[in-house]
């Protein structure tokens, strides 16, 4: 059986699509396929990995899916070669499905759990046609959703960073600050259309009663560019494009690492950002998925934090107070609120249980300091940039896909890398020590261009 690309319904995962750029699992797997036909019986897996450019945890986790499906097959030596469903692709059918495609579903294998792959068709929708732009430089407007905390300002410090590179396409970006609100934001919108704008970025606000949709459809049935980043209305008709990283992938590897770590049994707390925010609700649903798999981990209690150092320190004290012992584990969706969630174990003289959650400097710096076993996806502001590259390519005439997505590295300490998760950057490599433990790593070459 093959989807109507002609590619057999394998076990893999195009919704975890992950470490490169614009790119999805078909064109991973594609590379993996290439690298193994040209060179057969010749590279092990993590020669494969390298060869083809993905990331350790990706690669490996892809490699393993196509194993399992006779796609690819073991030699003696440890080297890998194609397999018979490999080598019967150029007779498949091609066979077309009109909705969502699902190839498998997370099940237990040899005490792990296998991450499933879902390959939905928006892996390969190209942007709707916009209005042909007038001649550059052209003037962006862009509808915040906040800049509450150092990840937020990170990603508007990548914006600014971008404005200067595109200093000849771009003449102004205006900017507004919603503070968390959807009803301002959408205020804000309409002020920033009255300015005569080219094109328009959103982070949306958490908007549960689609306060935001009936404007932004508007504005794109019209022809403007809206490019959402980060945070994406709740409506799919409601942008143009939408640069992101994986939320799903965040929190399905680090809960998968977590429960690895723990070798599948313990008391485990949840920590996430703000309540309705899409990507806290995504990266949960995704954690809640892999944990379920590990009968004998116990969710023990779960809270939201407002993605701030504060919230992680009183949600894990007051935790504290209601259990009378510190968990086995405590997944954070980001290091924003898991630097205060370690300093209340630490301030409460409990042993630190092992964490989840990057971003932050000052979550890599105690951890490692305190000698804390953790993993970090860190979400990257760097997108800040991406979406003004997007919203430039967009005004030029060019067919973008409507979903791009930034690179997420898997980020651990030396000695904490699990069965299924390997690091591709090592903790101790990625930590600015001389930098403030409010500074955001993940920005890119805009870190650098800040003077920081």
């Amino acid at each position: 059986m093959c989807s109507r690309l002609g590619l057999p319904t394998v076990f893999l995962s195009a919704r975890l699509r992950t470490q490169m750029t614009d790119v999805t699992n078909i064109e991973r797997i594609a590379k993996i396929l290439k690298v193994v036909g040209r060179d057969p019986a010749t590279f092990s897996i993590s020669d494969i990995v390298k060869k083809a450019q993905l990331g350790r945890s990706t690669g490996f986790e892809l490699i393993r899916a196509l194993k399992e499906r006779g796609y690819l097959e073991e030699t003696p030596r440890k080297t890998l070669q194609l397999g018979k469903s490999a080598r019967s692709l150029g007779l498949c059918q091609i066979e077309s499905h009109s909705s969502k495609f699902h190839f498998g579903v997370p099940r237990m294998h040899d005490d792990q759990v296998t991450t499933s792959l879902d390959l939905a068709p928006e892996l390969f929708q190209r942007a709707q046609p916009i209005k042909k732009a007038p001649p550059g430089p052209w003037r962006l407007g862009f509808a915040n959703a906040s800049s509450s905390n150092p990840w937020r300002a990170a990603l508007l410090n990548s914006v600014y960073h971008s404005i200067k590179v595109h200093s000849s396409e771009v003449s102004e970006i205006l900017y507004s600050d919603a503070q968390d609100d959807p009803v301002v934001q959408l205020s804000q919108i309409d002020e920033l259309i009255d300015t005569g704008i080219d094109a328009l970025l959103i982070s949306a606000a958490p908007d549960k009663q689609g306060l935001l949709t009936d404007r932004l459809q508007d504005l794109t049935r019209q022809g403007l560019p809206v490019i959402a980043v980060d945070r994406r209305p709740s409506d799919k008709d409601c942008f143009t494009t939408f640069v992101t990283a994986s939320d799903e992938l965040l929190g399905r590897f680090s809960a998968l690492w977590l429960a690895e770590h723990l070798k599948g049994k313990g008391r485990v707390w949840l920590l996430s950002g703000i309540q309705n925010a899409s990507p806290t609700q995504r990266r949960l649903k995704a954690a809640k998925k892999v944990l379920r798999y590990f009968p004998d981990i116990v969710l023990e209690a779960h809270r939201y934090t407002d993605w701030t150092a504060n919230g992680g320190y009183e949600a894990s004290r007051n935790l504290l107070k209601v259990y009378r012992s510190a968990p086995h584990g405590v997944w954070c969706d980001s290091g924003l609120q898991g630097v205060g969630s370690i300093r209340a174990f630490m301030d409460a003289k409990e042993i630190i249980p092992p964490h989840t959650g990057g971003d932050i400097n000052g979550m890599f710096r105690l951890a490692l300091k305190q000698k804390i076993s953790f993993c970090a996806f860190d979400f990257p502001a760097a997108m800040g940039s991406k979406a003004i590259d997007v919203a430039v390519s967009l005004l030029e005439g060019h067919s973008l896909p409507r979903r791009i997505e930034v690179p997420v590295a898997a980020i651990l300490p030396r000695g904490a890398e699990t069965r299924s998760i390997k690091a591709d950057v090592i903790a101790e490599k990625y930590v600015r020590w001389d930098l403030a433990d409010d500074v955001i790593l993940s920005q890119g070459v805009a870190l650098r261009g800040s003077g920081t």
